[in-house]
């Protein structure tokens, strides 16, 4: 897209962002965050971003999708919207539109990272191979993860519906967890647990346990008082949500064999930053049996960008 510009989108269950690319570049001073629950349509979320930055004239749009991507109509996972690349384009003037996986954008975004942008969650005295799968994993409304391999012929994504796998247990009290989690749902998956809705739901079991009616706590307030060590019972649930983490992202580590690091995102993760360097999340992490050893050579960080699949919209146009 050399020359021209562009439209970069990602659109998670709760928030979009947009902003205007040029030369494969973001421009900065152009990113916009919209809510979701304030528009009926992406077409008007989109309409609406064109309209404050003066109706620009876009070539192309990338648009990266909390979804999985399967044809030129998609519908979201975990909010009303659906998506036809059709109709966008005709919003942004007849643009072409090429839609992404949310997951797919932000490991396209991994090496146009700022460095400051990523926190050591925990490192390894062994060296990391360079070209390595990195891997990259976030928790906010939805749960994912995405595989960034390299070889020869450059960088190629793996993405998949992590979020809907089977959530793993491993003690008698995580399977009565398991249990309260699956209530009315057949199964408990992993974003059941790892998301805003699941920490919420996990602060309802343990104050059940103690025999107390859960608060009206938003996650964000749940996360906040974990924090600040002024609720017991949030601490907990904050404790047991990072080491459900641990061992997810242990297991996606064997699975895509991810030698390369690990990226931490969402906002999820983010607000629970402080319970990362606790014992619960690393010994999950590294709890592999005969492959203890390897996982426990894998750097893990945590991205504190909020805009960064923006960048992997970027850089596939």
């Amino acid at each position: 897209m050399s020359g021209r510009q562009g439209l970069a989108a990602d659109i998670g269950g709760t928030n979009t962002r947009l902003a205007l690319v040029e030369n494969g570049r973001v421009l900065e001073e152009t990113i916009a965050r919209y809510r979701n629950r304030d528009f009926g349509t992406p077409e008007e979320a989109i309409d609406a971003y064109l309209a404050g930055a003066g109706h620009p004239a876009c070539r192309s749009a990338v648009i990266a999708i909390a979804a999985p991507i399967n044809g030129k109509a998609i519908r979201m996972t975990n909010h009303p919207w659906t998506f036809d690349a059709t109709c966008i384009g005709k919003v942004l003037g007849g643009a072409d539109v090429t839609f992404l996986n949310d997951f797919e954008a932000l490991a396209y975004s991994l090496d146009r990272v700022a460095p400051e942008r990523l926190k050591s969650v925990y490192g390894s005295a062994q060296a990391v191979s360079i070209g390595a799968t990195r891997l990259v994993v976030g928790a906010g409304t939805g749960f994912n993860a995405a595989a960034l391999f390299q070889n020869s012929g450059g960088l190629h994504v793996g993405t998949g519906e992590c979020g809907h796998a089977t959530l793993a247990v491993e003690t008698e009290t995580e399977l009565q967890l398991w249990k309260y989690l699956a209530r009315n749902r057949g199964r408990a998956s992993i974003e059941r647990a790892l998301s805003g809705r699941g920490l919420r739901e996990i602060y309802e079991w343990h104050c059940l346990e103690k025999g107390l009616a859960p608060d009206t706590l938003s996650p964000a307030e749940i996360a906040a008082l974990a924090n600040s060590g002024a609720d017991q019972t949030c601490e907990a649930a904050a404790r047991q949500w990072v080491t459900f983490l641990g061992r997810v992202i242990g297991d996606l580590a064997l699975v895509f064999l991810s030698l390369g690091g690990i990226v931490l995102t969402g906002g999820v993760t983010r607000s629970l930053a402080r319970f990362l360097s606790e014992p619960e999340f690393l010994n999950a992490f590294c709890a592999k049996g005969r492959q203890q050893q390897l996982v426990s050579g894998i750097p893990v960080h945590l991205l504190d960008d909020d805009f960064a699949a923006l960048s992997g919209c970027a850089a596939r146009m």
